[in-house]
């Protein structure tokens, strides 16, 4: 360790690390490099956006970091993440050094074992709390909620806390008397979530494919209310507007309308960059493959404001894109990486440029590289009339490609990328034995039939291209929608609101309670529903899982 090295803090939030390291601690951080750390460390990393405080349980290929009180590991730290060894922690104005090397790893095996030992205890309390009729409910406490933390006090005393859907006892004796929600309640809240579901997929399945003003027409007001809001979240309100406009609720219909224009407004902009950008790759001399929105706002949606978009991306040949990377810096262009290692990744640093969309170059199109040559896509890419270096892959290529995403992002946000293969079904006659031929050729062995399963409603029968190869469970489905349908409010509205000047709010208030609040289950967040995913859906994971070892390889 150089003792010259900056000391720096932060504070700790969470139970992963009890009794170590308590929610509200300050720990007193140092810069570490990679090669110095030893297990039984307590460092700090950034993972999903998010400041970690965990420990160093292997170092040999790659660091392996796991909470004192979690019972699995985290996934391993990719190579050159930053780093800091913790020193001390400051609790209630006194400073207490941290054990790391050969007594932390011991450390943290006494912790494990008193885990196992808590959840022994815990197990016999809830068993005693649920056949004693001496109990309290956890929903008659006082309550004190610290962000995502909620405390809960009896007798003024803190008992219990909850976050993001996790216990914790500040006793196990506690836990004998103190009795949370009814597991049939919740299982209610579920159905009605479901069948809430179920209603917007059918609503954009009528988009594409049927009468959508005759169904929306035929809800009850709450309810088209309620999807109104969801679907602006998901940017959907320029959809909504184009196919609705005389059928939406008379206080939302402003704020659709705007956000439509908002959107055609856009698109000029968005189209007039992008004849730009094709007329900088004509000056290299490089073919390109308008991919994603460009692709699908242009030839797929019947308007092109219908298709979010916010950057663009195209595809090049691998032997031909840092020449374009290089010829588009000199233009103007700036990356944030300057230093970048080409075709260490998938594609090349984000390209900016004063009044023009961010730009993303790519070189491969699926995440797992290794086992898929991007040459075969433009063997079956198609030559754009009028244009000399400018192709367009088929349809069929379109469809497995999003069916793909779908599966590696493991459904998550995939509300759109389910609308982009509504309307591509729409507006071409797919080849099925293309499709399924390529997914053999590709190596993907996607089970294509699944999107239909997981999304009946969204589908009509004759619109369903592929049989399911396997059956999936209302609990699985409800995941699945759960995560398709997460919102995405600080990135959608703020968007739409730069590009056409402010929004009026939309003036309908989401109830605390009733139907369309949502459960405890499904409020533990996308993990949880990943876990669950995990144990009953593993194809679905598969191809990321492949994509980690290859990654860690």
């Amino acid at each position: 360790m150089n003792p010259e090295q900056p000391l720096s803090s932060c504070f700790v939030a969470g139970f992963s690390m009890e009794p170590l390291l308590h929610s509200g601690d300050r720990v007193i951080l140092r810069p570490v490099e990679h090669h110095a750390v030893v297990p039984g460390d307590l460092i700090v990393f950034s993972q999903g956006g998010r400041r970690i405080v965990h420990r160093v349980i292997r170092t040999e290929n790659g660091i392996l970091t796991q909470g004192d009180a979690n019972p699995m590991p985290d996934e391993p730290l990719e190579e050159g993440t930053p780093l800091w060894r913790c020193l001390s922690v400051e609790r209630d104005g006194m400073q207490i050094p941290l054990q790391n090397g050969a007594s932390g790893l011991e450390q943290f095996r006494h912790h494990q074992r008193l885990r196992k030992w808590r959840e022994r205890v815990l197990k016999t309390a809830r068993l005693f709390c649920r056949i004693s009729p001496f109990k309290l409910r956890a929903d008659a406490l006082e309550q004190s909620v610290f962000g995502s933390l909620r405390v809960f006090y009896w007798r003024k005393r803190p008992v219990a806390c909850e976050q993001d859907g996790e216990w914790r006892w500040m006793k196990p004796g506690y836990a004998f008397f103190i009795k949370r929600a009814h597991r049939r309640t919740l299982r209610e809240k579920e159905r009605k979530e479901m069948e809430f579901d179920r209603i917007l997929f059918r609503l954009l399945g009528e988009i594409a494919f049927g009468d959508p003003r005759k169904y929306f027409s035929a809800l009850p007001a709450e309810m088209q209310d309620e999807l109104c809001r969801k679907g602006r979240m998901q940017a959907l309100s320029p959809i909504f507007y184009y196919s609705l406009t005389d059928r939406l609720p008379s206080n939302l219909f402003p704020v659709f309308k705007q956000d439509f224009y908002v959107q055609s407004q856009y698109d000029f902009f968005y189209s007039s960059a992008l004849r730009e950008a094709g007329q900088e790759f004509a000056e290299c001399g490089a073919e390109f493959i308008p991919l994603k929105g460009s692709y699908f706002a242009y030839e797929v949606y019947p308007h092109p404001a219908l298709r979010f978009r916010r950057d663009q991306d195209i595809l090049f040949r691998r032997t031909e894109i840092e020449r374009v990377f290089r010829h588009l810096e000199q233009k103007g262009w700036s990356a944030g990486e300057k230093r970048h290692p080409f075709f260490k990744r998938l594609h090349l640093p984000t390209l900016i440029k004063t009044g023009r969309p961010a730009l993303e170059l790519h070189w491969h199109i699926l995440k797992n590289r290794s086992f898929f040559d991007p040459e075969m896509l433009w063997d079956s890419s198609l030559a754009v009339e009028g244009s000399e270096f400018r192709r367009n892959l088929p349809p069929e290529a379109h469809y497995l490609l999003t069916v793909y995403n779908l599966y590696f992002d493991r459904f998550q946000f995939a509300c759109r990328s389910l609308l982009d293969l509504a309307f591509l079904q729409k507006a071409f006659p797919l080849d099925r034995e293309k499709i399924s031929d390529w997914n053999r050729k590709w190596k993907l062995n996607l089970d294509l039939g699944l999107c239909y399963r997981l999304f009946p409603d969204m589908f009509p029968e004759e619109q369903r291209l592929f049989p399911p190869q396997t059956e999936v469970s209302e609990r699985v489905r409800l995941a699945v929608s759960r995560l398709s349908l997460m919102e995405y409010p600080e990135a959608v509205v703020p968007f739409l609101s730069r590009c056409g000047g402010p929004l009026p709010e939309v003036p309908a208030k989401r109830k605390k309670r009733g139907l369309f609040r949502r459960s405890r289950t499904a409020d533990r967040g996308k993990e949880h529903l990943l876990r669950l995913l995990s144990r009953d859906l593993p194809q679905v994971m598969e191809l990321k899982q492949r994509y980690r070892r290859e990654k860690n390889s």
